[in-house]
This record gives C-alpha cells, structure tokens and sequence, in this order.
C-alpha cells in the first residue's frame, strides 16, 4: 500500500507595498504589520544565485544565477519543507511575489511598510529572511539573502533537498555536488568522501565515495521507507553489483512508489536499468541494451523480467551538442567557465562538447500513464533538455519524464562529470540546472491509477 505523503501548496494571500531594509540576524524579532494599499509603492531587487556559486564563492565570472526561482514576502513565516517525498503541487496565489529571469535577476514591487518574511526557493531549495519595510526607495538585497543553501538549517531559515546518491564507479556526480557546497572538493575538484555527512547520504556502489557510505544501494532500494526519506535520488553510471535486485517484483514496485509518491529519480548511461526496467515505456534505448515497453503489464501492475536489457551500450562517444529547451539555451548562453576540451571560456549552447556518452537513446515515446481524479486520462510527453550527435544522426541525450504519479525521472546517456578538474563545464551547469527543475512543483494532471 502506498504511503500518504503531505501534498506541498504554496499560498500567498497578500497586499501591496513599499520599500525594504533587511533584518542582518535574520529572526523573528518583530511583528508583521498588515499594511495599507493607500502607502507609497516600491520595490525589492536582486539576483539568485546557485549554492556554492554566488560571487565571491568563485573566480569572477564563473558565478551560477539561478532561472525561475520563486521569490515573496508574506506576513506569515512559512512551514517547513517536508523533509520525506512529497508531492508539490504547483498552487501560486497573490501579487507579491517574482520569478527570476535566465540571470538570476528578480523584482518584487509594491510591499506596504512593515515587517514581512521574504522567501527565495527553487524546488526544495529554500532562503527565508525577515525584511523591514522603511519608506521609499529600492532595495537590492544582500547575498546572504538571495544564495540558495547547500544544507538544512530550520534556525536560520535554510532548507537544501535531502538527497542519497549511490556512489558510482565510472561517473562521480558527487563531484558536482561538492561544488554546490554539499561537502568539499580538493584542489583538483574532486571530492573529498568524509565531507558528505550533514549534506547527503552515500549508499555504496562501487564508487570512490563509498568509505562515507551508511549502507548499500541494496539497502535503500529493497526498503521503500528509507526510499521515501529523499527528495531526490542519484543513481550515476556504475557496474552490475546491485542490479539483480531489478528482477525482484519488490525493489521495482519501490522505485515505482517512490517516484509516484513525488521521488525524483536521476540516473546516468550504465546505471540506466535502475530508470528503465521499472518504467520502459517512455525511453528506448539503441540496440538490445534496451527493456522495451511491453516489460510492463500496467492493468496487472507486473513485469516480465525475460525481457529486461542491462542498459550497457557499447563504446563511448563525444557529442557535439546543443541545449534544445529554450529556457535551458537562454540560461547557458554566455556563462563562462572551464571547458570540456580544456581551457576556460563562453560557452555557446547551441554548439558544446558533451563528452563521454556511454549509451544512445534511439527514440521517445508519449505514454498514457493513467487517469486523474476525474477519470480523464493523464499523458506524459517525455522533454528532450539536450540533443546532439550520435550514431550518424542526431539524438535525445538528457530527458525527463513523469511515468507516474507526481514524481519524475531524469535519463542522461553520459557521465555528468567526464573527468577531475575545477569549475563546472557546461554539461555539469546544465545537470545542475536539471537538478534543480526536476525538484520543481508538479504541473498538470496527477495520474492516482
């Protein structure tokens, strides 16, 4: 039986306003006054950044703004993220609040004078802060305001999304991580394996982190309630330790669970199985590494493991590659930082190197995945993120999905990280990007069958 998880609605019933000076202690020090719509308009400016990536965390230049954060005052200190999967349905309401632009950049107008909550979040990403109105002019807000957390601290009013990765031995996303500030990376941009704790959990897998292990990927998958403790889990490339757990009717209901209950699941080319023997309707891989669509009996609810594929492509391939969603290009286009070949630079993201692809996705497929409340039927368009060249032609390299209920999956066909180095190369920004949307509110329908 699925677990009943808290459904996450953000309302904001508010007035209007004026202008903003910042609380620096941040604490709820003061009273909420209610305003008045007959005061002076103004506003509150600034930027958002990624955490980890704001200026001053970086070499100039090289900072992270981060799209389509969600940024408002309230007069009432907003409940805590829950900190298990749950389903984030999107519900905005009020004129008080502002999404940020492919820069980071955000514009809150007319907030009456008084003390309010400002709130900046992106997925489970939050930042609250009290801000006290003060008379007419604009306020850009300080950094310490508007850089997304890489750890959950409810005293300061931070809150970063709980994520268990198992530690892959050929793509080592933890070194990304790191450099969002979840843990530490060395000199050389790896990451240091003692750090992980307080900002993610490792289940081993083979890779170089698992000495900071609390258990096996076993262990997580073949009990659902550990599952359901995570916003997100990471399954990058890997070898074949665990994977015969993917032929017992258990784990694959676990995983399907999970990512219904609101998980969001991120997998990368070899570790594919773990995304397409539980949901293979959507994705359809190159050759016979691929579990095709029928695997899955969705009036029984069951699956023939006869027919499973292990997800191993063959050799791997460099593709010159482009980000295909316009919101993702806009965002990438003219960030700087080190590039995939060598060297720093502008990236174009029309035109960018994606190394180390390991697996070829042939095609996509759109799925009925059920009906909602209502009875209506609910179809999941799989989303190409980045396309690019593969076997002669040109192919889906990054997609997302929504096999069921209010979770969501991500299939990358390469490594996120090709190699040790500093910085993050545009393949890297646009997973971080990835992993950021992916944690976002629900759109559309909910598929309950």
């Amino acid at each position: 039986m699925r677990k009943v998880l808290p459904i996450l609605v953000l309302s904001m019933a508010l007035g209007c306003g004026t202008n903003v000076t910042p609380d620096p202690m941040g604490v709820d020090d003061g009273v909420p006054g209610p305003g008045s719509s007959n005061r002076a308009k103004g506003k509150i400016t600034g930027t958002v950044w990624a955490p980890g990536n704001a200026p001053g965390m970086v070499p100039a230049g090289h900072e992270i703004p981060v799209h389509k954060a969600l940024v408002y005052v309230t007069n009432d200190r907003p409940g805590p993220i829950p900190q298990e999967t749950y389903c984030d349905s999107c519900n905005i309401k009020g004129d008080l609040f502002a999404l940020t632009d492919h820069d980071g950049r955000f514009e809150v107008e007319a907030i009456p004078e008084g003390n309010y909550w400002l709130v900046v979040e992106k997925a489970q990403f939050r930042i609250v802060r009290e801000i006290v109105v003060r008379g007419e002019f604009v306020s850009d807000l300080p950094q310490d305001f508007t850089t997304l957390p890489s750890q959950t601290n409810e005293g300061r009013g931070e809150w970063a999304p709980k994520i268990a990765i198992a530690s892959g031995s050929y793509d080592s996303l933890e070194d990304i991580l790191g450099k969002m500030g979840f843990g530490e990376v060395d000199g050389s941009g790896s990451f240091v394996a003692n750090s992980a704790a307080g900002y993610f959990d490792v289940y081993s897998n083979g890779g170089d982190i698992d000495s900071a292990a609390i258990g096996t990927l076993g262990d997580l998958v073949s009990d659902l309630n550990t599952m359901l403790q995570y916003h997100v889990i990471l399954v990058p490339c890997s070898g074949d330790t665990w994977t015969s757990m993917l032929y017992q009717k258990d784990v694959l209901e676990n995983i399907r669970e999970y990512v219904g209950a609101g998980g969001k699941l991120y997998v990368t080319d070899w570790s594919g199985e773990w995304a397409d023997n539980v949901f293979p309707a959507q994705v359809e891989l190159a050759g016979d590494v691929d579990t095709p669509a029928s695997a899955y009996n969705a009036g029984s609810g069951s699956w023939n493991t006869g027919s499973f594929g292990n997800a191993d492509g063959d050799s791997s391939y460099d593709s010159m590659s482009s980000a295909v969603d316009g919101d993702l290009n806009t965002w990438l286009d003219g960030q700087e930082g080190p590039l995939t070949d060598g060297g720093t630079g502008t990236f174009n993201p029309s035109g960018f190197m994606v190394a180390d692809n390991w697996n070829m996705i042939d095609s996509l497929s759109s799925v009925n995945v059920g009906v909602d409340e209502n009875g209506s039927p609910v179809i999941d368009d799989p989303v190409t993120w980045v396309q690019g060249s593969a076997g002669g032609g040109v192919k889906p390299l990054t997609v997302t999905y929504e096999p069921t209920g209010c979770g969501r999956v991500l299939y990358s066909t390469y490594h996120t990280t090709h190699d040790t180095h500093t910085g993050l190369v545009p393949q890297e920004r646009v997973l971080l990007y990835l992993l950021m949307e992916i944690g976002e509110c629900k759109q559309g329908p909910i598929a309950v069958q």
